[in-house]
């Protein structure tokens, strides 16, 4: 949905993108947290932090600035360090998979990741809509650990949400 914004000051009417209030609070804490990031100055945080609050707003000035100013500053330490420190300490991003599931979820865009998850905007092929798609990285996990995750993926699966991919009927079809 759309609004306009007619503020009598204003000399043009300019179109504004409404979000909700949940994923509003969640960028302004990704932009909270850049600008701590900032006064640290952890750029590659800074960095992360606004990329992350674009995927959900693209439009969103802060989060542009914040971001074109950590990778001008994230260029310019790379200019000064010699050609092998830079290399290894700016590595590029993991390539992301295009699917899931033997072609059924395209990946749209990635959205975001935390310690053991990695979500995508992904298209169900087969329903034709769009969901989130959680990669859950398990490798190097205990036996415990694994079976949290298991249990909290069932749990989840459980729990009716719109959109929410069934764990358990994707792990019965293999």
């Amino acid at each position: 949905m759309r609004f306009e914004n007619k503020d009598p000051r204003e000399a043009s009417t300019i179109p504004l993108a409404m979000v909700s209030v949940r994923i509003q609070r969640r960028i302004d804490a990704l932009l909270d947290e850049a600008d701590e990031a900032v006064t640290a100055d952890d750029w590659k945080t800074v960095r992360q932090r606004a990329n992350a609050a674009l995927s959900f707003d693209a439009n969103n000035e802060d989060a542009k600035a914040y971001f074109e100013a950590a990778v001008k500053s994230l260029d310019s330490e790379t200019a000064d360090m010699p050609a092998s420190a830079s290399t290894a300490t700016l590595s590029p991003a993991p390539a992301h998979p295009s699917s899931f599931v033997a072609g059924r979820y395209r990946v749209e865009r990635f959205l975001g990741e935390g310690g053991r998850k990695r979500v995508f905007l992904a298209h169900d092929t087969t329903l034709d809509r769009d969901i989130a798609f959680a990669q859950i990285r398990t490798g190097g996990l205990d036996d415990f650990t694994r079976e949290r995750v298991t249990r909290e993926a069932h749990s989840r699966a459980r729990t009716p949400v719109p959109r929410r991919l069934s764990f358990a009927q994707e792990a019965s079809r293999g």
